[in-house]
């Protein structure tokens, strides 16, 4: 517990995804917790010529999200997840500073387990459903697109040994759709690719690949200065994190990111720091 209690007091001091999802199925009557704080900076964007163009008068956006996602395992197949999220975004120059924070995209829903392979291959099917927790009025940055959605995403996992070390990986592709985005019909196409190496009992380095393809049906170019709210584009990131065991059930983690290609999007980079509880 006294973990816990760390890791939140951390949170609270930093001032307010990539929320793991993966396909291994949760034991029965388990909990697994994990809260964790994303920093996100752009000064430049990708324009849809995929030209670099800076923002000019100084110009930075940041965002900072909390989250707290949890999974609990309802049966050896099905498992309930979920997202509550917290997000401070700000856009600043030599001339402008406006700000907006609060609670943004709930999600909820379940997980179930398709293929087991002698508890080394998962592959499993997740459908959630998306929930704003504001409205989008005269302030901004937004803090999304304020429409339900719904996302179903296949994914697929396992251990493996590299060595005497050993190792896992997770991959995700899914599709999410916004259902109420204004005069927009609005689909996006999440992807990820995870591996994680043991280089010791208690320590792990994780590497990712993830990337986002967006969507509609009346092309919008990107707004610095409300980036939450663009609706065509698409970009890839690359991140690194290293993890260190706490006594028999917390993990604690922390990395970096940047995005390394992108169309009409900010060019961003950050840090996380996560941990995974289970109980």
């Amino acid at each position: 517990m006294r973990y816990l209690i760390c890791l939140l007091l951390l949170i609270g001091s930093l001032g307010s995804y990539a929320t793991p999802k993966s396909a291994w199925p949760m034991p029965k009557r388990k909990f697994m917790l994990v809260p964790g704080v994303y920093y996100y900076r752009a000064t430049s964007y990708w324009n849809p010529d995929r030209q670099v163009i800076a923002f000019g008068d100084d110009a930075r956006f940041t965002s900072v999200n909390v989250r707290l996602y949890g999974e609990y395992g309802l049966s050896d197949r099905w498992t309930l997840v979920g997202t509550l999220p917290f997000t401070a975004n700000a856009y600043t120059s030599n001339t402008t500073d406006v700000r907006n924070n609060g609670l943004a995209d709930a999600e909820l829903g379940v997980r179930y387990n398709l293929l087991n392979v002698e508890n080394r291959r998962y592959l499993s099917v997740q459908g959630v459903g998306i929930a704003p927790l504001y409205q989008n009025g005269t302030k901004i940055p937004f803090l999304g697109y304020a429409s339900s959605g719904a996302e179903l995403r296949l994914l697929y996992a396992g251990s493996l040994k590299l060595g005497t070390r050993d190792a896992y990986f997770n991959t995700e592709v899914g599709y999410r759709r916004f259902f109420n985005a204004g005069d927009f019909q609005l689909s996006q196409v999440p992807l990820l690719a995870t591996f994680g190496w043991y280089v010791s009992p208690k320590n792990v380095l994780v590497g990712e690949l993830s990337g986002l393809i967006s969507y509609s049906n009346r092309f919008r170019e990107l707004n610095p200065a409300n980036l939450s709210v663009n609706t065509d584009f698409r970009f890839f990131k690359a991140s690194i994190s290293y993890g260190r065991k706490l006594g028999e059930s917390a993990w604690i983690y922390a990395g970096i990111y940047r995005d390394f290609y992108g169309r009409n999007v900010g060019i961003g980079r950050g840090f996380t720091v996560t941990s995974v509880i289970r109980f």
